[in-house]
């Protein structure tokens, strides 16, 4: 617990560090953008890592890692700076989503399309529907971004909205947690600590929104809509991390990886973004003018 309580502060202050470093070179996008590929690139390394320990699953190609960063730089560089959730996005993480849901319910049986494509599981799992969260950073209209960097401020609500969910499911379900959510994936979750992270997540999401409005001067959302916008983003890390708790499973790993202690791998700090990104990217394309209004 110490271990992950210090990597987790560690890591909210490189993302802080990274932003107003960029802030003061008016790079903060573009440090952004390489810090956030990084991390999804060394994800996507893990989980083919974990798949060629899954018996029956082929070799997957590491080009699929060349072809995350593509996307992305492609999405990041070269899309239009109104970048909003488009339909072939949506359908897209959609299915692949509903997919991944689907792994909850038999998660002792390897994926049919695993097996056969990992190369292309890997990379519709990771960097597709991590995309999102580039797509938020462009978002620009007339009324949502003062300055070119603005759009960062709601990736990082993102972020605050999914990763405080798990904070707060620790601080609740480990000495409260008696009803266990899914005891064949992760025995330590439990409906206690669920109920515990939504308000955790509620409560920081909307402390993140007062402090941008009242104290930074950022034009942001209302507070009370942020902590109530940041529920569904809430909800859907939960399984989303159980998810990953099934690739781990399969492979008969512990974690991804050990490069963060107390956390694991890159794949264990992303896993509850993989189903909240493209939920995000869809609430503040269609109800982002509604949060702003106080």
């Amino acid at each position: 617990m110490k271990d992950r309580a210090l990597s987790t502060i560690g890591l909210w202050v490189v993302v802080g560090l990274v932003i107003w470093v960029g802030g003061f070179f008016s790079v903060a996008e573009q440090a952004s953008f390489g810090l956030l590929a990084l991390i999804i690139g060394a994800a996507q390394y893990e989980f083919y890592s974990l798949a060629q320990r899954i018996p029956g699953v082929r070799r997957p190609s590491f080009s699929g890692i060349v072809a995350g960063f593509a996307l992305h730089f492609a999405l990041f560089f070269l899309a239009p700076e109104e970048a909003r959730a488009n339909l072939l996005l949506t359908i897209g993480a959609l299915l692949v989503g509903l997919h991944l849901l689907s792994l909850l319910r038999q998660p002792g049986e390897v994926p049919t399309l695993l097996r056969r494509f990992p190369t292309l599981y890997g990379f519709a799992y990771l960097p597709f529907m991590l995309a999102s969260l580039i797509a938020i950073a462009r978002m620009k209209d007339g009324h949502l971004l003062t300055a070119k960097s603005v759009g960062l401020y709601y990736v990082v609500w993102v972020f605050v909205a999914t990763k405080f969910t798990d904070v707060g499911g620790l601080l609740v379900g480990v000495p409260f947690g008696k009803h266990k959510l899914a005891p064949a994936i992760s025995p330590a979750k439990s409906w206690e600590g669920c109920v515990g992270g939504l308000a955790c997540s509620a409560l920081i999401s909307g402390l993140y929104a007062w402090l941008l409005r009242e104290a930074v001067g950022v034009s942001f959302m209302v507070p009370w809509k942020a902590a109530l916008l940041a529920l569904p983003i809430a909800v859907l890390s939960i399984p989303s991390d159980l998810v990953e708790s099934v690739f781990k499973r399969l492979a008969g790993a512990k974690d991804s990886g050990a490069t963060i202690p107390g956390i694991g791998g890159a794949l264990d700090l992303i896993d509850s973004m993989v189903l909240t990104s493209p939920a995000a990217l869809i609430l503040l394309s269609y109800f982002l003018e509604w949060a702003k209004q106080g």
